[in-house]
Formats: C-alpha cells, structure tokens, sequence
C-alpha cells in the first residue's frame, strides 16, 4: 500500500538569496503489512548531503587496467566516425555536448524543427544521436564481445566477494550512458527558478533527468545481481550517478571515480538516479551487472512471466571455454 501526500512548503533559493519561491515536498508513505514496518521517502535537495559518519554498504572501488582495456579510445573511435564520412573531433568526451545533433545523425532522422527545439529537446535528442552511433558501431561489439568478458573474469573474478566462483554469469549488452551537461546560466533566471536541485520523483522524470529514482528491483532483475559502474570520463557531483548508502536510508551521493576506476555496488535494493547534469562536464560510462554462479536462481520469486533474465540471452558466463 502506497499513500502519496503533497505538501507545500516555501524555501528558500541558494542560487537566488533574495528569492523565495514554494517548493512541493513529496512524502511517499511506504505500509508493508507483511514485516509490520513503515517508511517515509522525502526527496528534498537535502536528501543530496551524505553523512560521512555512516558507513555505505556493498560498495568498492576496484581497479582496471586501462591500458589493457582502452574504453575511452573505444569510444572516441565509435563516435569519431561522425555522420556519415564526415568526421568529428571527440578526443575530449567530457565537451560532447557542445556537439550538434547533427554531427551524428542525418537531419532527415530527426523529428522536430532544429530550429525551434527547447533546450531540453536538445539535450535529449542529443544524447538519443551519441547512443545510435555506438549502438550502429563495430566499437560496441568490441566491447560487449573482447573487453566485457575479459574486464568480468580478470577483475571483477579477482575480486574477493567473487572467490571460489566456478561461474560469472555477466550481462551480455550493457549500456552505454551518456549524461549530457546542461548547466545552468546565470543571467537564464527562467530556468534557474525551474531547476530546483531536487532529487527525480520515484518513478518519474524532471527536465534533463537521465534516470529517475528506482531500483533494479522495481524493474524484476534478480536479487543476487551485482553492479558495475564503470565512467571513461571523471565523474563528480550532478554528472555522476546518486546512490543512497543503504536500501531506504535517503542519503544520496555521487559516485567521484576517475577513469581506470569501477564502482561496485548494489543496485537491486539501493535506489539510485542521475539527476539533470548541471556541470561543465558530460558523463560518458559503461555499466553492466554481474550473479555469481553459486547463486544463481533462473526461476527465483523475482521473476515475472515475460522475465527475460535467463543465461543465454540476457546473461552469458565469463568463465565458461567459449570467453577465454
């Protein structure tokens, strides 16, 4: 049983001291008659400030080897190609969306007037364009064929949550998530009183949101799932992706890696979201989920009828002759 409250409360803007405006704080209001427990979710811009006191659970930086597995030149090369056989120069990714849409897809593909489009539409069709080119890309199955596999049993195998695993059951074909920077202009007084730094609505999306607050589990992915956060750009602050320390606790934080860094953690039960990415800096990363072999459970309670999460189709095993 869920019960949603909307209160209007005035608070006050740290981008604009002299103004005030009222923001709706959303109080969802969580009864679970099974475990007799209750919790209340506020996503306010406060949810933001992790304390540094408490410890965050099942989550480990690990280190890759980037000169054995050169992602950010994977990348480059894929979307260096451009439109076409014209080139584009993106040996810096972190400035991609200073980039056209055009740069990467014919004008004939798109829909909508370039010439009337909404800030918001540009960033969204953007990011649509940078996705087509690596997912049209021979890159891509570089990645997803070489380098996943191998990066899932030279790393993450060595691991020691990983010990004794006979199989690595991997996700096949991960994604490749690009958080294109719209930052905020100070003289666009318009927009800054629309942005008001809160964390996305559960199950909902606010202007340049790439991801909504959520967990893997509210989309039926296996409980024994474990995941990799794994940028080819340093990722800080509104370019990376939040993640609360421990499942319902709120205390959201960015993930601060630098490139030849991976995140572990767990996605299943720790909600996570990647608000509007007000930075300078567009966020390019890989992220793939991984079940040790001993655990693995096709036919667990998280599966609905029309599951896909089967070995074969969305996993393949690291591990297994065919991989090495």
């Amino acid at each position: 049983l869920s019960l949603l409250f909307v209160i209007h409360t005035s608070t006050p803007r740290t981008t604009m001291p002299t103004r005030r405006r009222r923001i709706p704080a959303v109080l969802l209001l969580s009864v679970s008659a099974a475990v007799g427990t209750c919790s209340i979710y506020l996503p306010d811009a406060t949810a933001f400030a992790a304390d540094p006191t408490l410890p965050r659970h099942n989550e480990r930086k690990l280190s890759v080897d980037m000169s054995k597995y050169p992602l950010r030149e994977l990348v480059i090369n894929a979307l260096a190609k451009g439109r076409d056989t014209a080139p584009v120069d993106v040996r810096d990714l972190e400035t991609l969306h200073l980039f056209e849409v055009e740069d990467f897809l014919a004008p004939a593909s798109i829909r909508g007037n370039a010439n009337s489009r909404s800030p918001q539409r540009r960033v969204e069709l953007l990011r649509r364009a940078l996705d087509a080119k690596w997912k049209s890309s021979q890159e891509r199955k570089v990645w997803e064929t070489e380098y996943l596999p191998q990066i899932v049993r030279d790393v993450v195998g060595s691991d020691e949550r990983f010990a004794g695993e006979t199989k690595l059951f991997y996700q096949r074909a991960p994604m490749l998530r690009f958080h294109v920077a719209w930052p905020l202009l100070a003289d666009d007084d318009d927009a800054m009183l629309e942005y008001d730094g809160e964390i996305p609505p559960r199950n909902g999306r606010n202007s340049g949101t790439l991801a909504g607050v959520h967990t893997d589990a509210d989309y039926h992915h296996p409980p024994a799932e474990v995941n990799f956060f794994l940028p080819v750009t340093q990722t800080y602050g509104t370019n990376s992706l939040y993640v609360e320390g421990a499942p319902d606790r709120g205390d959201f934080a960015p993930f601060e890696l630098v490139y030849g860094e991976m995140m572990l953690w767990c996605g299943n039960d720790h909600r996570h979201c990647s608000p509007r990415n007000i930075s300078n800096h567009t966020r390019v990363s890989f992220d793939f989920r991984v079940i040790p072999g001993s655990v693995w459970d096709e036919d667990g309670p998280h599966r609905n009828p029309d599951s896909s999460f089967k070995v074969g189709s969305y996993y393949l095993d690291a591990l297994s002759d065919s991989n090495h």
